[in-house]
């Protein structure tokens, strides 16, 4: 019985334990590293938001945006399905409201044409929450994505950056094996080959590194164009 009370962040009396508590009144990152530090085995029950009370409260708004606050309950409850819906419906209205900035128009929110950002970030931790709190542990890919983009996705620089690397990679592999099989590659073509701007293409490499890294990467293959064992390889 002691390790369920402690699973769920509670003492023997079914009562939040010292952790939860303090996490509670001061639920912060600064708050959360001290008492994990401090405690690295107990149970920490996470959620903040207040639950209904705050769903209550801001269920005008949850209506005026087109989100049925029944579904934010389901939410409140880990209910996948809940979970996925509203997940979707939020990613409709964030792109829709991309799709009317591109044409012109400005003040989306304000003019009620566009879902607050900061309402869409509130359903994504109240859909945390009730996952801590039901110990449901399992996110729906619609809430990840979601929360991919609300984190910049595939706009974020790292993200941008190792795409980058895998493209100049995958270039100078087809122009070193083009290399190996005596032909001569270049810029040009290898872009015609990726379906790119031979300017975009140019732009990866610092000076001397194309033919550079071109050479090594024909090692890699035999003369007719062949991938090599690995051991012969530089």
């Amino acid at each position: 019985m002691e390790d369920e009370y402690r699973q769920w962040g509670v003492n023997e009396d079914g009562e939040f334990n010292e952790p939860t508590l303090a996490y509670k009144q001061d639920p912060t990152m600064e708050t959360y590293l001290t008492l994990r530090r401090a405690h690295p085995d107990a149970e920490i029950e996470i959620s903040a938001s207040n639950g209904l009370d705050t769903l209550f409260r801001i269920e005008p708004e949850l209506q005026k945006h087109g989100f049925d606050p029944s579904d934010i309950a389901g939410i409140l409850d880990a209910d996948p399905e809940a979970i996925s819906k509203v997940a979707l419906q939020c990613m409709e209205k964030l792109v829709a409201a991309k799709q009317l900035a591109a044409k012109g128009e400005t003040h989306l929110v304000g003019r009620g044409k566009a879902v607050p950002p900061a309402l869409v970030d509130w359903i994504i931790i109240v859909a945390l929450d009730g996952m801590s709190w039901t110990q449901q542990l399992e996110i729906p890919r619609d809430l990840i994505v979601l929360i991919q983009n609300r984190l910049g996705g595939i706009h974020g620089r790292y993200y941008r950056n190792s795409e980058l690397n895998e493209r100049k990679k995958t270039a100078l592999i087809i122009a070193g094996q083009m290399l190996a099989r005596g032909e001569k590659p270049g810029i040009r073509r290898l872009a015609r080959l990726l379906g790119l701007e031979a300017s975009s293409v140019s732009r990866w490499f610092a000076e001397g590194e194309f033919d550079r890294e071109s050479q090594r990467y024909a090692s890699w293959f035999d003369e007719n164009g062949n991938l090599s064992p690995p051991l012969h390889r530089k």
